[in-house]
């Protein structure tokens, strides 16, 4: 997949921007230019969120009452090129077009446009909580596995009335009123949280086990030694009457404290090098490089799974490597993959390496 033009209008601090890209591009300017927000704004059309705000409506320009993304795009599959527009108010309103056509729902925008972004905060996925892990690798499934948003949707629907179920339940009675009633009332919300749970984990332990062989590989490729391992951690069960069980042993535990501690809403996953947790015991430099080789394990699945290489948006990331060690980086995303780099300057790339690219300057939100 390729973006061939991107519109900003009144995004972050674009007034009004046309901007175009080749193959693998250059996006340079001082700090505070506007590099990251080119990024962002790609992003959020993909994903319909942001992953350096809260809130789409802060992107909008100081003064304005909205902006406004567009792009057309080139695919390798057989829908070919498209075009999307995203226009977010601060009113909150939304209107998303795909060819023109407006989407009745943000979730229609889900695995439309094929991108990875590497950012400094891609540390998260290390150092940050588990919702945050959770979160990642369920939008990357998402992109990709047709049906696993639905299982998310019903299951968290589930989840959320189950629990409003037992808080209830928490507040009515107590001993044996309290036992006799609960089953019945929480058995709607058991089927469908342990159907969907089951489902959701499956997908979940195939995709970690495709990062943990790419990101272990990726990260001795760059020239780093260890073994890297990611440890998925669930109790769910791809077996129903598995999960039905283990949600009927919690029960009284649940009631008592009004929310559900089995799921698939409790899982996680670590990443370790050698015999150390990598949040733990790595250096910042080390889990900065495993977050990395995460990131292009990515770009390789997406590629394989939706047969076209995806656009991979580099933020800043790699500049605190060697030029040998950014070498690599840049060979080991997905051959056939759309790069837009951002950097202050290119004095730290090669010669080889800035003649294959196309420049794109930048300075306080224009083309100069």
């Amino acid at each position: 997949m390729q973006i061939n033009q991107l519109w900003l209008m009144n995004f972050r601090n674009y007034e009004n921007a046309v901007l175009e890209f080749g193959d693998s591009n250059l996006v340079v300017g001082a700090n505070g230019a506007g590099k990251t927000n080119i990024l962002e704004a790609v992003d959020i059309l993909a994903t319909s969120r942001s992953k350096i705000v809260k809130g789409l409506n802060k992107c909008i320009r100081h003064g304005m009452t909205g902006y406004v993304i567009s792009a057309q795009l080139n695919t390798e599959n057989p829908s070919g090129s498209f075009s999307v527009a995203f226009r977010q108010e601060r009113s909150a309103e939304r209107t998303i077009k795909l060819n023109d056509e407006v989407l009745e729902r943000t979730s229609e925008l889900i695995g439309k446009i094929n991108s990875v972004i590497l950012l400094p905060s891609d540390l998260e996925i290390i150092n940050g909580q588990p919702s945050l892990r959770r979160k990642y690798l369920d939008i990357i499934i998402s992109q990709t596995e047709q049906g696993y948003y639905q299982d998310l949707q019903k299951y968290t629907r589930a989840l959320k009335q189950r629990n409003e179920l037992l808080k209830s339940l928490r507040h009515a009675g107590t001993g044996i009123e309290r036992s006799r009633n609960a089953p019945n009332d929480l058995q709607i919300w058991d089927k469908q949280l342990a159907e969907s749970a089951g489902r959701i984990m499956v997908k979940r332990k195939e995709y970690l086990a495709f990062f943990q062989k790419e990101t272990s590989f990726l990260y001795n490729e760059m020239g780093f030694a260890g073994k890297l391992s990611i440890q998925y951690k669930t109790d769910v069960s791809p077996e129903t009457a598995a999960n039905l069980k283990a949600l009927s042993v919690s029960r009284d535990e649940d009631i008592r404290f009004g929310h559900t501690h089995f799921g698939v809403h409790t899982d996680d996953f670590e990443f370790w090098l050698d015999e150390n947790k990598a949040a733990e015991f790595c250096s910042q430099g080390q889990r900065r490089l495993i977050a990395i080789a995460f990131k292009c394990a990515e770009a390789k699945i997406k590629a394989e799974k939706l047969n076209d290489p995806p656009i991979v948006l580099v933020d800043d990331v790699l500049l605190e490597l060697d030029l040998e060690r950014l070498n690599k980086i840049i060979t080991a995303i997905a051959p056939g993959s759309q790069k837009i780099f951002t950097v202050t300057d290119t004095g730290r790339f090669s010669p080889e390496i800035l003649s294959g690219m196309k420049i794109i300057k930048i300075e306080k939100g224009r083309l100069v």
